[in-house]
């Protein structure tokens, strides 16, 4: 009973965590995509590297 119990909520939490981490996915997609409407990709990662690049 004791591991039932354990198995079940392992399975709730991993299923917990997946859905989190890929909510988290999504909405940092969609904001990238709201932020940035008329830039590639690519242009965006430049962006993003350049910032990393002047702040170190």
């Amino acid at each position: 009973m004791n591991r039932g119990f354990l198995f079940i909520g392992a399975l709730i939490f991993a299923a917990y965590l997946y859905f989190m981490f890929y909510n988290i996915y999504l909405a940092h997609k969609k904001q990238k995509e709201n932020h940035y409407p008329e830039l590639t990709e690519e242009e965006i990662f430049e962006a993003y590297e350049d910032d990393i690049d002047d702040k170190a």
